[in-house]
């Protein structure tokens, strides 16, 4: 019977159906906080509006994210792992423990992208825009940024070894986990901290103080931001956001607003090199302006 059972999960995760452990999960994630909410925390009301428009991106996401932006990247991984791998990564306690930290660090590396290059950051600053932090955030994404055609990195692990089912039996785990990390309910763990990317870490990440601006990229550990000079301990609860808030529950304007902060700071810029140059420079660079265009504010204009 358990050899049976692990043989279909194993199956069902081979057909990149990951959101079949997912969905349920999520859901199950999602309505017992928003419970909990409801019966014990009475200092903050939950945000119906936000919360709202989240579950809207989450479900318009999932939608178009199912094919482009997951079996056909998976397609692509296979593929490679078939026609380069330089290590073989068998399925042994061994091979997992690689795989997974092969993962986390490209997770890293990947997150670390999308705030400190202009494109990328355009669509990770749907995440970022909510003023909230809960569990519904989790799912808070630019229908791209959301996908694997969004996280370069994610594209040597094939040839590091790792197989599309250490990948995706990896990536379910490690989604759950990213799920929970965004709640206000459970607060700052000692130790556990400085190890893991609890909610306490986390919350730094999403905080607009200055302190806390790209900390903690660690999707399940931290010793990747300990390593590269990116840590930070929640001193106190962060402000939640972006530094300048886009005050709207409408997802399309959600959605809009990370390129619409990109085609404003390029129409600033003084010809086209500058132009492109918005594109991969970090968000708080500004180009050579046009004198015909107000001058930036500072980087807060995102």
């Amino acid at each position: 019977m358990f050899d049976t059972t692990t043989e279909s999960i194993s199956t069902l995760i081979k057909g990149g159906n990951s959101y079949l452990f997912l969905l349920p999960i999520y859901s199950a994630l999602l309505i017992g906080e928003r419970l909990t909410h409801m019966g014990l925390v009475k200092d903050r009301k939950w945000n119906n509006p936000d919360t709202a428009a989240n579950i809207a991106i989450t479900v318009s996401s999932l939608v178009i994210n199912t094919f482009i932006g997951h079996l056909l990247p998976l397609g692509v991984m296979a593929l490679l792992y078939e026609a380069g791998h330089l290590i073989t990564l068998n399925e042994t306690l061994g091979g997992w423990v690689l795989a997974f930290l092969l993962y986390d660090l490209a997770w890293y590396m990947d997150h670390r992208i999308a705030h400190r290059v202009g494109f990328f950051w355009a669509m990770h600053h749907v995440h970022h825009s909510s003023v909230e932090y809960n569990m519904t955030v989790a799912s808070r994404g630019f229908v791209l940024d959301i996908t694997l055609l969004s996280r370069p990195s994610f594209y040597l692990l094939p040839l590091l070894g790792v197989t599309p089912f250490h990948f995706m039996t990896v990536s379910i785990g490690t989604n759950i986990w990213g799920i929970v990390q965004h709640t206000r309910l459970v607060g700052k763990l000692g130790w556990l901290d400085r190890l893991f990317a609890t909610p306490s870490s986390h919350r730094v990440h999403h905080g607009t103080e200055a302190k806390y601006l790209d900390r903690n990229y660690g999707e399940v550990l931290m010793v990747w931001d300990h390593l590269f000079g990116t840590y930070q301990t929640e001193e106190e609860e962060p402000t939640y956001g972006v530094t300048i808030p886009i005050e709207t529950h409408n997802p399309l304007r959600i959605w809009g607003a990370g390129f619409g902060w990109l085609r404003a700071k390029q129409a600033r810029a003084l010809g086209f090199r500058e132009r492109m140059k918005c594109l991969w420079m970090p968000p708080e660079w500004h180009p050579l302006e046009t004198p015909t265009t107000p001058a930036h504010t500072g980087w807060n204009d995102e």
